[in-house]
């Protein structure tokens, strides 16, 4: 029986709810910091370890409380943190 995981995984913190989908999840899985964790240990520790400073980045932005979605570029090792089109910020991985 294949385990299963979720569409999403979100971490909340100071309003913000960082959502990182399966898909760049896969992303992070492939690059060689993260190569031979499992989900959901991979996406649920890489979004606890950096959440506290992208909140702060954030607030210190001025960017509004809410959903914040990221995505990983595996090629410039970073992850974007945007809302709709509209990236907030970029964070080295």
């Amino acid at each position: 029986m294949a385990k299963e995981v979720p569409a999403d995984y979100r971490r909340e913190k100071d309003g913000y709810t960082f959502v990182l989908d399966h898909r760049n999840v896969e992303k992070l899985k492939a690059m060689p910091d993260f190569e031979g964790r499992e989900e959901p240990a991979v996406a649920e520790d890489f979004l606890r370890f950096r959440i506290e400073a992208w909140a702060e980045n954030l607030t210190d932005a001025l960017a509004k409380p809410g959903d914040v979605v990221v995505a990983i570029d595996p090629h410039q090792r970073k992850a974007h943190l945007s809302r709709g089109s509209v990236v907030l910020f970029s964070a080295d991985i």
